[in-house]
């Protein structure tokens, strides 16, 4: 046990006496994730504003007289050209094309006439809209014109022709903009869309920490020579290996701390540039939960880098065997993003990582079972115990250690 607790404060000491590691796992993450997301946050408002303040260009050939009265609110926010018959549509559609304008509305020459003297089996007149859905104001022009046309000028036109425009409408139906309509638990609705989103960047972010500091803390003592006057210490090996591997563990957990706590301040800012929120209040058997998850985990993690940089001989190759792994916990994350929710197999609560990711998300809905939580983390550390047994049998290994 002493052994253990030497090996461990040494690792320990390690890292927190080395300014640039400080730097590396507590300090950058902090600056990162609240530059980028901030940055992400600053931009989405700027453009939505720019959205919102941009001035429709826009040219209507052949309108109607009566046409300005029921689009007023859309002309308010525009600059219209008004094209005749005569005028060519050619170069306005290029600035469409090219960005520059916004949208062509063409009614026929003769829309009000045929407006006027439809009969029953008479063709409808068609009304053409030219826009660049690419383009998000041409897509915004065009959403808001067509609304304006088929809600407030054909409804106007219908009513001139029937003399009651309600006798067409047989019900009405909520909108979404109706709130009575809306029932809606606000803080499940915030907990469903950080589910998608802070499983893989925590499951990531981890492993992130871990692929530094495993093949650094083995790996990188072995190449220096500092591992061959450890193992000729009258400590025992398999306490060198628990050592290792439980300031490693610390250590992950720590930076990931750091990551969490900065994504929690940064993507609320991130949210607000677009109008969202990501306000979630957790219950303490829930906070429980993420923190077990994570520090299951975090074991795991190190114990599997750890297998890798017991059988490596230089930090390079290391990071070389460690990359494949980083690349499947990323898929693994990824799963979880785009995968059905609902039922689940049970066999999925036994995937290694994978499981883990499924558990967070499940947690912060408040989905998690204790059952479905007792197989995620109970198959976490069979495996995370079985790979700590490998690296403890490696360290006994003087071919291995000595990289003979």
């Amino acid at each position: 046990m002493n052994g253990i607790k030497i090996v461990f404060s040494k690792e320990m000491k390690r890292v927190f006496k080395d300014p640039k590691m400080i730097i590396s796992l507590f300090i950058l993450p902090v600056l990162l994730m609240v530059l980028i997301y901030g940055l992400i946050g600053f931009l989405t408002k700027q453009q939505v504003n720019e959205e919102e303040q941009h001035v429709f260009q826009v040219a209507i050939q052949n309108a109607p007289a009566d046409l300005e009265t029921s689009i007023k609110g859309f002309l308010e926010k525009s600059e219209v050209t008004w094209l005749s018959s005569s005028d060519s549509t050619e170069e306005f559609k290029a600035g469409i094309y090219s960005g520059d304008k916004d949208l062509l509305v063409v009614f026929p020459a003769d829309f009000t006439e045929k407006i006027v003297s439809y009969k029953e089996g008479d063709i409808h007149p068609h009304v053409s809209i030219f826009f660049n859905p690419s383009q998000a104001n041409s897509n915004n022009a065009w959403s808001g014109l067509t609304v304006m046309l088929s809600g407030v000028y054909e409804k106007a036109l219908v009513a001139e022709r029937v003399g009651d425009a309600g006798a067409l409408t047989a019900f009405t139906v909520d909108d979404y903009d109706n709130p009575e309509s809306i029932i809606m638990n606000e803080e499940k609705a915030n907990a469903e869309l950080l589910s998608t989103m802070l499983p893989y960047l925590i499951t990531m972010l981890l492993f992130a920490g871990t692929m530094s500091l495993g093949t650094d803390s083995i790996t990188g003592e072995k190449e220096r020579g500092t591992m061959a006057t450890m193992l000729v210490t009258p400590v025992n090996r398999s306490s060198i290996v628990l050592g290792k591997l439980l300031a490693l563990t610390v250590l992950v957990i720590m930076s990931a701390a750091v990551y969490i706590i900065s994504l929690s301040v940064a993507l609320p800012k991130a949210m607000a540039g677009i109008g969202g929120d990501m306000s979630l209040v957790l219950g303490s058997e829930q906070i429980m939960m993420i923190a077990v998850i994570i520090l299951s985990l975090a074991f795991l993690y190190v114990a599997l880098v750890g297998v890798v940089s017991v059988y490596a001989k230089t930090v390079k190759e290391a990071t070389t065997y460690v990359t494949p792994l980083y690349i499947l916990v990323i898929v693994a994350g990824l799963f979880t993003m785009v995968s059905p929710s609902g039922e689940r197999s049970v066999y999925e609560y036994l995937i290694p990582i994978y499981n883990s990711s499924i558990a967070l998300g499940e947690v912060l809905t408040g989905d998690l079972t204790v059952m479905n939580f007792g197989m995620v983390f109970g198959s976490t550390l069979v495996i995370a115990g079985i790979l700590s047994g490998i690296i403890s049998k490696a360290f006994n290994s003087e071919r291995v250690m000595f990289n003979a």
